[in-house]
Order: C-alpha cells, then structure tokens, then sequence
C-alpha cells in the first residue's frame, strides 16, 4: 500500500518534500512592493509547497515558534484578544515574532520577503491590516499569506534552500542516530524517523483536527525487539513525507463518507473522469445519467471486449477504505485487482440488482447507494433523515466494507445484507408503509444477494429480473401465493385498513404453511363478493401458483427462502399491475388465462 501511494505522488507531481506540505489560505493579506498594506482579501487557495513543521518540531526545546509564510490571522497580525489570559497572549506576541524573525532571515536569499519584513515591522501598517480582519469580521484562526503585488511568496522557491537549512537545525529536525533499517515503503536501507507526519482531513469519520497518525507506537505492549515508536515499522523522514502528500491528495478530492468511513481509490495509470468507475459519487447517479457507473461499466465492457481499448487491460485500481479512531487512522479495508476485473464485476453487480418496477413497468438496474444503506436499518417512518444515517455509521461499518467487497469484486454478499433488508421490508409493512408493493430497494439487494449465493454454491441462478413461473423453490411461489390472496382481498373488500398484508405478512414470510393454510381457506369468501367472470379468474391464479408451490407449502423458511418469498411476493404483485395496465408478457398473459 505504501509502494503504491509513493507512486501516486510521484504521478501527481505532488511535493513530498520533508519539510512542505500543500496548503489551503483563507486570507491573502496583499501588500504593496514598498510594504504598504493594501487590502484583505478574502479567498480559499491552494498553495502546493508550503512550509510545515509537524507538531513535535513546533514544540521541542523551550522556544515559541510558528509556521513560516502561511499562518494563522492571529499569528500575522499579532492578535491577541482582550478575553485572552496573560500567558496566551505571550503566546501569541512570541509566535508573531517568531515569524517576522524568520522573515529576516530569509531576506537574504529573497527581497520579497525584506518587503514583508518590513510591513511587519510597522506599527501603523500592521494596525492597518489589524482593523481590516475586523472589519471583514475574519476567524482569528483562519490561515493567511501574504501577497507582494501579484506575487504570492509562498509559492516563490528562493526561499527553499534556507527552509531546508532551518528545519534540519531544529531540535526535532537532527539525526536520530538509530541503525539504518529496511523502508516499508522503499525496501531501501534507511535511518527510520521516530515519528511520522500526521495526515489532514479525517475529522468527518473520527479523526483528529490536529491531524491523524498512519504509523505510530504509543505503547510499550506495541513495541517489539526494543523498537520505540515509529521505528517498529521503519520509514524514512522522505518516506513518511510522501505517503502524507498522496493520502491528503485522496482525502481532498474522496466523496463525501459512507458508514462511517472515507473511501479513497486511484490507479496505477491515470484514467479520464469519463472511464473511472471509482468515482463512488457515480454509483449515485440516475440510469439516466450519462456518468453513471452503469452507463460507464456497459461502454467500458464493450470496449475491452472489442479490444478497442487496450490500454485498461493491464491497468491496476486501489481502494482504501479508513477512519479515523482518536488520533490515529484505522484502515479498514484495501484491495486492488485488474481494471478489466473491476469493470465486469460493475457490471454483474447491476445485473444482479436488476429488478421490474414495483408497478410491474420497467426494470430498475439500481439506485443511490445512500438508498440501498437505508435499506440495511431498521424502517422508522418517522425519523429524520440525519438520524437514520447516524444509525446507518454506528451499525455498517463492517456491512459496508463486505458490500463494497461484493460490487469491486464479485463476491456474494454477506447474510447480514438479506437478514437486514428483510427485516426493513417487514418494519415497513407493520408500521403502515405502502402496501402496494413491497420496497423496490430493498428487494433489489435481496435479489442480488441470492444471485450470489446462487453462484457461490455452483448452482444455476432461477432469479430473473420479473416473475419465473417456472422457479423451483416452493417458498418462491409462497410469496407468489401471499400477493394474490392480497389482492383477492383487495378487489373484494376495498380499502380495510389493516389488511392481510399488514396483519400476516411476516409470519406468513417464516411459517407459511401455519398462515397460508388459512387464508386460503378464507378466499372463498372473498371469491363470493366478485362477479363472475373476476372471481374465475382469481381462482385459475390460485391454482396456477398452487402448482409451483407443489403438494404442501413450506412449514418454515429459511434465510434463503425468506428472500425468495419477498421476490416471489414482489415479482408476482408487479405481474397483477402488469395485467391491469395492459402491459403484460404474452407468456404471462397465456398463463393467466389458461383454462
């Protein structure tokens, strides 16, 4: 993992340079090539080479010291505040001095930096820049930098020879004199740092706003061979930069989390927007989106298979899936494979996610991720929307990794997916959902789910995107049974309320010979309200979904035929609207109307 994200930095052209670090200023305090302040203003850039001093070299020995070029407001303007007690206030005066005194010294190899210089060393210039930070009402704490005419200094490289020659002359900066050992990340022999560059961006998923530890050993119980510290998995100060370069690279541009953690991912080759099916963002878009991932995966597939495009068949992706605990990152899962790989494996997941409409029109091939995590909690009807999600990091984390797994890679999904959706799909039938078909969703991931256990058993999978009439499981045609009494009842009563849906789906789902039995028996009555012609018709549906379930129904179901009798239940519900609308398979419609 680390060999790979030393290669992203270097396709990136990212610095990776002990000692700098990318940056982002809020503020660019401009000022004249004499020295006079100008204006504040206010804007978010990046700037890629900044200096940075981690934390442990910000601190060691007894002397204040400050970042050099871009700091915070506070730090520039020396800005203490009235609230402030004495000692931060000291603080704060050390630091700003720190700073100009770097200035100074670096105004040797560059005559901007004399200019900022001397801006700093007015009383009446720095009073300036003072009542502009209070009049754009500008965070004490937002980062700032400063601006020569239409020169940012910081990005200038004068000034580099005598910032390396500084940071080596800091406590924390000088040779630990440890014995060389082998890089992880190089292979090469080196003298291992003793700690290791914190990494931004994690506070979404648990990190720290200070910045989150790869590599670090705290603990006496986590040292071996009398290695302290980061020397128990031996990097280089270069090393260590590096690796922090390329993860804050990934974090910035990574999708918003999902469950709880942040996926980052890359490739060994650069691919266009267009051809990344990485971008988890897309998994979110709509069939009709022509980013889509699964209008990416079709187009990707039929090229590779023409051999059109050659140049993804040896391309290699990554994933890295993390978050953060207290102040040190959790990997929680890595994985690569071929890019060719990647883009079937897109494909048979929206295969298996292939589902008809509830209403029985159309074929959804999938949906927003976002839909599908919902799927995996309880059904609260009420709740809000932050809640459900704050319930959806708390309980799948784990549910995720192995979903995320299943789509990269094709691998079947775990139980806990079908045990969850179930589980919604009955919440939302007790608590009042709509009964007109079960939840397209959450049938979609059970669907799939069953693909999978299809597959992983070797066996040939009866699932089809709508109802199979010829499906071997009785607890299919269980299901299939359930939806027509449902609707039997339907046409016959009206609206009542709770129906048979509500009052028996779910023990009808797990013991359907205890339930099924009897509302067989009650159909009669309902057949007697129906004229005719309907109530014929109902009873040559009966009789058609009595023969797949065979010579008795199921007494109970397991996890396997639970799903089943979902589908069989949703596929056949979809089929009834198909018929009302006209809008029915012939097969469907020769079936229906048999005898």
């Amino acid at each position: 993992m680390l060999t790979e994200l030393s290669r992203y930095a270097e396709n990136q052209g990212l610095a990776s340079k002990p000692g700098y670090k990318p940056k982002d200023a809020k503020w660019t305090i401009v000022i004249t090539d004499e020295g006079d302040f100008v204006h504040l203003l206010k804007e978010t850039r990046t700037h890629q080479a900044c200096p940075h001093l981690e934390q442990a070299q910000l601190i060691a020995g007894k002397e204040t010291r400050s970042h050099f070029l871009l700091d915070s407001l506070q730090v520039i303007a020396c800005i203490h505040g009235d609230k402030g007690s004495e000692r931060d206030k000291e603080k704060v005066l050390n630091k700003h001095r720190y700073f100009a005194g770097m200035l100074e010294s670096a105004s040797k190899c560059e005559p901007l930096l004399r200019t900022c210089r001397t801006f700093l060393r007015s009383a009446a210039q720095l009073q300036l820049l003072q009542q502009a930070i209070v009049n754009h009402k500008a965070k004490l704490t937002d980062a700032a930098t400063i601006r020569v005419g239409n020169v940012y200094v910081v990005d200038i490289t004068t000034w580099h020879t005598w910032w390396d020659s500084h940071v080596s002359a800091l406590p924390s900066g000088k040779a630990s004199g440890h014995q060389e050992m082998r890089c992880f990340m190089t292979g090469g022999l080196v003298e291992p740092a003793s700690s290791h560059p914190k990494i931004s961006g994690l506070t979404s998923v648990g990190g720290q706003s200070s910045g989150t530890a790869l590599i670090s050993f705290d603990k006496e119980s986590f040292t071996s061979y009398g290695l302290a510290q980061s020397r128990n998995a031996a990097c280089s100060t270069e090393a260590g930069v590096v690796y922090r370069d390329a993860l804050n690279h990934l974090i910035v541009r990574a999708r918003k989390p999902i469950a709880g953690s942040l996926y980052l991912h890359w490739y060994h080759q650069t691919v266009s927007e267009e051809d990344d099916l990485l971008d988890f963002a897309a998994f979110d878009s709509s069939e009709a989106d022509e980013s889509s991932a699964r209008i990416k995966a079709r187009r990707l597939l039929q090229s590779i298979r023409t051999g059109e495009r050659p140049d993804l068949m040896n391309n290699m992706y990554y994933v890295l899936q993390t978050s953060g605990v207290g102040g040190r990152i959790m990997i929680r899962d890595w994985y690569c494979d071929n890019f060719a790989v990647l883009v079937t494996s897109v494909n048979a997941w929206f295969d298996d996610l292939a589902l008809v409409g509830p209403q029985g029109v159309g074929c959804a091939e999938g949906g927003k991720i976002a839909a599908y995590l919902m799927r995996l909690v309880s059904y609260r009807g009420s709740e809000d929307i932050r809640d459900t999600f704050a319930r959806i990091d708390k309980e799948l984390t784990s549910t995720t990794r192995h979903l995320w797994r299943s789509i990269l890679q094709q691998r079947s999904l775990p139980h806990d997916v079908a045990s969850r959706a179930l589980l919604h799909i009955r919440g939302r039938l007790l608590q009042g959902g709509d009964e007109s078909n079960l939840d397209r969703i959450a049938c979609s991931l059970l669907k799939a789910w069953v693909c999978r256990e299809d597959k992983r058993k070797g066996d040939r999978t009866h699932m089809k995107q709508d109802l199979n009439l010829e499906h071997p499981s009785p607890a299919y045609h269980a299901g299939r049974m359930m939806a027509v009494l449902a609707a039997l009842q339907q046409s016959a009563l009206g609206d009542v309320g709770a129906g048979v849906i509500q009052r028996y789906y779910a023990s009808a789902s797990t013991t359907p010979a205890l339930v099924l039995g009897r509302l067989i028996k009650s159909a009669q009555f309902h057949l007697s309200k129906l004229d005719r012609g309907l109530a014929h018709w109902y009873e040559m549906r009966l009789a058609s979904v009595s023969t797949g379930i065979g010579t008795s129904l199921p007494t109970t179901l397991t996890l396997e035929e639970q799903a089943l009798f979902a589908l069989g239940y949703y596929q056949q519900k979809a089929a009834l609207y198909a018929v009302r609308s006209g809008k029915t398979s012939e097969r469907m419609e020769v079936d229906i109307n048999a005898n």
